[in-house]
This record gives C-alpha cells, structure tokens and sequence, in this order.
C-alpha cells in the first residue's frame, strides 16, 4: 500500500492537481529559467539540416531550414555574415543552457547578469539573421523567401522568444544576497 502524504487534500482531481502544482513550484520555482533556457537552446540547435539515406529504393529523409537558406543567397558580405550570424545564435544557445543549470544551482547575481547580456546579444542577432533575408530580397529582383528561409529565421525567432522568457524569469528568482563560500 502506497504512503499516504497526510498533507494532501482531499477532494476532487482538480483540487489535488492545483496542491500538486502549488507543492511543485514551492520547490522547483528556481528552476523555471532553466527549463526556458533549454528549450531555446534546444530549439536553436535541433533544426539544423539533415539527409538520412534510407534502404535502396527508399526516398531519403531531408529536413532543409539554415545552411539550405543561406546558401541561396549570393556569393556577397551579406551571405558571409548571415553564416556567422547562425554561427554566433548556436554557440550563444549551447553557452546559455550551461548558463541555466548554474544559475539554477546557485541563483547567483552574476549568471543572471549573464544570461541577460547574452540574450540580448541573442536577439539582436536573431534581429539581424531575419533582416538578412529581407535585405537580400531588397537588394536582388530574383531572390523570393521561400518556405526554408520562412522556417529558418521562425525557429531562430522562436527559441529567441524562449530566451527572453528564461532571462525575464531569471530576474524574478535570483538570490541577491548570494555570497559565494570559500571551501577550505
């Protein structure tokens, strides 16, 4: 027989659903930003391009977003930057979920410092990677924004979305009176 936890109410589903989540929040409510923080990071890093060959006589799998939308672009500065934007986006992603699990840890002033000045940096850069795309229709009569260049810079604006909303909730839990303690 299971352990009754004598303060659990009882009643009905949703009664005991809205104590189980209040219970929750008490004690995981430090680590909501780092739930955000990864699924932007996954959301980032996940949709890169992908073939996978199948049996003979099978059609291949392929899921064409970023390379595939920016190399339909020109050879031109505009194409170079637009790979080091995407360049940039993923390597701020993968540096903000490590950032998440530390300040989930410790909540400390530092990594929320942190984690906003690279969000910012992330949005900005998501910003200019989207603009890349409406400057090379503007700047070229045979360029159109196809479904892949849509999905491409949707996904970066996506997982930006995510990233705003674990920054925003990272400034509701720090602990502002972290001290760090030394270990002898």
């Amino acid at each position: 027989m299971p352990a009754i936890n004598p303060h659990r109410p009882e009643g009905t589903f949703f009664q005991r659903l809205s104590w189980e989540l209040k219970r929750w929040y008490s004690f995981n409510k430090q680590k909501i930003p780092l739930y955000f923080l990864l699924i932007a990071g996954i959301v980032f890093t996940a949709f890169l391009d992908f073939k996978i060959t199948r049996g003979v006589g099978e059609t291949p799998i392929v899921f064409a977003s970023h390379i595939t939308a920016i190399r339909k672009f020109k050879s031109s500065p505009l194409a170079n930057m637009s790979g080091f934007f995407l360049f940039a986006l993923y390597l701020i992603a993968i540096i903000q979920m490590f950032n998440g699990f530390s300040f989930a840890k410790k909540r400390a002033p530092i990594n929320l410092f942190l984690i906003s000045g690279l969000t910012v940096v992330q949005i900005v850069l998501t910003a200019l990677y989207t603009f890349a795309f409406y400057a090379e229709r503007a700047s070229r009569t045979d360029y159109i924004i196809d479904a892949v260049a849509q999905r491409s810079y949707t996904i970066m604006i996506v997982g930006a979305v995510f990233m705003l909303l674990g920054a925003v909730s990272a400034w509701f839990y720090v602990d502002w009176h972290y001290v760090k303690e030394i270990e002898d």
